[in-house]
Formats: C-alpha cells, structure tokens, sequence
C-alpha cells in the first residue's frame, strides 16, 4: 500500500478480523496507536484462552501482569509463582487484559515506575 492510500484507510476496521503469525492464529481486539514503526493492535491468542479455561476450571487466577509471561518458540509460558483462589473481579477479563494494552490502568503504572 503507497503512504496515500495508507493515511486514508481506516485501521479500525481490523479489530474482530483473525490472522495467522508463524502458525499461530490471533484475533485483534483492540488498536492500541501509531508509533514509529506502524500500528499497534492488542491481538488475542487461543494460548491465552487455552490458560484461562484451564485455570478458571480449577477455581485458580494467576497474577497476568504482562511481566509474569514470557514467550519462547511461539509458546507463552507463565513464570511467576503466584496463584489464588478464582474471583472474577481478578480474572484476564476484567483485571489482566488492563496491563496487556495501552490502557489508562498500564500509563499510570508505568508513570509510577518509570
């Protein structure tokens, strides 16, 4: 796409849609801006689901701060200790998601320790 057509289209427009990244499908939730190097989109995996129906299952959250997860050879891996039993005002939904974009919860935190 020339930088013509690309100042007009509507980026918005991606958010729902699915795409494969090195064999793994991704689904776009959110635009999170423009920066230097392009969009930015927050994208969901089923690796993220799979852990939640898991967890969820077996009355568990896990601390999903960003920080706590590592990704190696495509697979997303928790490394931290933590693990409580589930409430929903903790879970990935309605906590864990806040930290995973550019949301007002995310600036703050990194104002406060930056």
């Amino acid at each position: 796409m020339d930088s013509k057509i690309m100042s007009s289209y509507d980026f918005r427009q991606e958010i729902g849609k699915k795409y494969l990244v090195n064999g793994k499908e991704y689904r776009i939730l959110k635009l999170l801006g423009k920066g230097k190097g392009g969009y930015s989109y927050l994208a969901e995996s089923d690796q993220v689901k799979e852990i939640c129906r898991l967890l969820y299952a077996a009355d568990t959250n896990i601390d999903y701060f960003p920080t706590n997860f590592i990704m190696q050879d495509g697979v997303l891996y928790y490394v931290d200790y933590g693990c409580n039993q589930y409430m929903e005002e903790w879970n990935f939904e309605n906590w864990g998601v806040k930290y995973w974009s550019k949301t007002p919860e995310f600036l703050k935190y990194v104002k406060e320790h930056s």
